[in-house]
């Protein structure tokens, strides 16, 4: 799974695509983001959707990636 690149989008686009696709994906699935930095607000909201998260900086250090698992 190739990670959809988010860093170009100015905010809130980015969390109102994520919580987009988070809301209209299936159980079990896998999303994975790039983003240009930890997404602190977007966190409580993938939480109270119960939502399986983590995170990692890119080795260039340009941007995070954002990994999902739908419940």
């Amino acid at each position: 799974m190739s990670p959809r690149d988010l860093r170009g989008l100015v905010p809130p686009e980015p969390m109102e695509i994520i919580l987009d696709d988070v809301d209209n994906g299936s159980s079990g699935q896998q999303l994975a983001y790039v983003l240009p930095h930890f997404p602190g607000p977007l966190i409580p909201l993938l939480q109270q959707r119960k939502v399986s998260f983590d995170s990692e900086m890119l080795p260039d250090m340009s941007g995070v990636v954002l990994k999902l698992v739908l419940p």
